[in-house]
């Protein structure tokens, strides 16, 4: 839709004058001008063409989320409302493609899109280099009340530098612990709560010979592994990027469940998440953390013949030496608005839509993708699917702060590297430690 643009009162006095001026030119070539004549002049030579204006604004998202952002904006029926064109663009598959788009974007002066949906790896990358505008300004005086702690805290560290908020958070999730009730039933055995007792399972559920095993995961490096060392060293208490005693403890205990106690295939870290949940699908796997869209994967009419309640049942992880607080951890994505937008004032008309209270109500509603533990979702949501085991995490406290690291991306390659040498038997528990502390002490 567009708008009529209106006319200045200096233009509107600057144009009158050039009008008056032809009437009185008229008047000394030859006959006089009379009132009725002269007024028709002005009037006419006076009139302004309109001027039409297009308000456009791009927001970028996944391509898992296209479709779901075009409904939210047909429902919102944002454009009727504002006057304002939405479209919906893809970016780029990765965050490291993502970032070298946006760098040279903005050193260009310009942005490929307005408003973007982006994850935890790059709100540090983004905010730091100056790439966003800060939001404080935008939010409404009562917004933090609709938010619990847990993903106020998770604002205060990732979306926000030097006090500045760069991000709001729609939707914020966190890894669950899926595990096979018929199977842990079959066999007679409890759900572990502790390290300990998950240490046990490998001599009820695997069977090497027959490809199944206690546990499977997707491990891989780059954008995998990093993401299943915070989660067991947030268990064990700590942050993979301190180094410190806790992370020693978790990579030996990530070593011993593969080698010694044999609940973790070690195929594992030649596995990304479709691998893993292929895996878990074929019956090879009794237990397993995963993100909460294995919930839908499972519940796929692909896999009808296969699935059964009872085979995919989520409970709370179990607790490691950091405390039932530590069992998980959430991890978001959000808005934020580029800095270099060609549409700055619709793009932020849009991000103040797209953050409101009942606009979060009518997200989760079109789409899971949007689902948050904000209070006013999580009732919306009612429960159903995910929500529930969202909630269930939700009032048990068991969900930590993500480990974070203000150089969040190079610092992970680091951490993957060193660790996966120790994991594939390359170096020592000491010599992974060690390489860990030199090459992080250069960021």
């Amino acid at each position: 839709m567009s708008k009529i643009q209106k006319l200045s009162r200096r233009e509107f006095v600057r144009l009158a004058g050039f009008s008056a001026a032809g009437a009185m030119l008229a008047a000394c070539g030859g006959r006089a001008t009379t009132p009725e004549e002269a007024a028709v002049t002005l009037q006419a030579t006076s009139a302004v063409p309109t001027v039409i204006t297009e308000r456009n604004v791009r927001v970028a998202v996944g391509a898992w989320a296209e479709q779901g952002m075009k409904d939210l904006l047909a429902k919102l029926d944002f454009t009727r409302q504002t006057g304002i064109n939405v479209e919906v663009v893809l970016r780029t598959d990765t965050k490291e493609t993502e970032l070298t788009r946006l760098a040279s974007a903005v050193q260009a002066g310009t942005s490929p899109y307005d408003v973007i949906d982006f994850e935890d790896e790059l709100t540090t990358s983004f905010s730091q280099a100056g790439y966003l505008i800060g939001l404080d300004d935008l939010l409404p005086s009562d917004f933090w009340d609709d938010f619990p702690q847990a993903m106020i805290d998770n604002h205060q560290v990732w979306s926000t530098h030097n006090d500045e908020l760069f991000r709001v958070l729609h939707n914020w999730e966190m890894p669950y612990w899926f595990y096979r009730k018929d199977w842990f039933e079959e066999k007679g055995v409890a759900v572990p709560t502790t390290w300990d007792e998950v240490r046990a399972l490998g001599e009820v559920f695997t069977d090497e010979e027959t490809g199944v095993w206690a546990s499977v995961d997707g491990l891989i490096k780059g954008a995998f592994l990093n993401v299943y060392l915070a989660w067991i060293t947030r268990q064990a208490g700590g942050s993979p990027f301190d180094v410190g005693e806790e992370y020693a403890m978790a990579l030996e205990y990530i070593h011993d469940l593969m080698y010694k106690d044999k609940v973790l295939n070690p195929a594992s870290l030649q596995k990304d998440y479709n691998q893993q949940n292929a895996d878990y699908l074929a019956d090879r796997v009794a237990f397993m953390r995963q993100w909460p869209f294995f919930f839908d994967v499972a519940r796929n009419p692909d896999n009808a013949a296969w699935f059964a309640d009872d085979k995919v049942q989520i409970a709370l992880p179990p607790a490691g030496p950091g405390g039932p607080q530590n069992s998980t951890y959430a991890a978001g994505w959000g808005f934020g608005i580029v800095k270099t937008s060609p549409n700055l004032e619709e793009a932020k008309e849009l991000f103040k839509l797209l953050i409101d209270k009942n606009t979060a109500v009518e997200a989760v509603k079109t789409s899971f993708w949007f689902l948050s533990a904000r209070h006013s979702v999580l009732e919306a949501a009612g429960g159903e699917g995910v929500a529930g085991p969202l909630k269930m995490y939700s009032d048990a406290g068991v969900v930590a702060l993500r480990p974070h690291h203000p150089s969040f991306v190079e610092a992970l390659t680091i951490i993957e590297d060193t660790a996966a040498a120790f994991l594939t038997d390359q170096v020592t528990l000491e010599e992974s430690l060690q390489q860990a502390q030199d090459q992080l002490a250069t960021l």
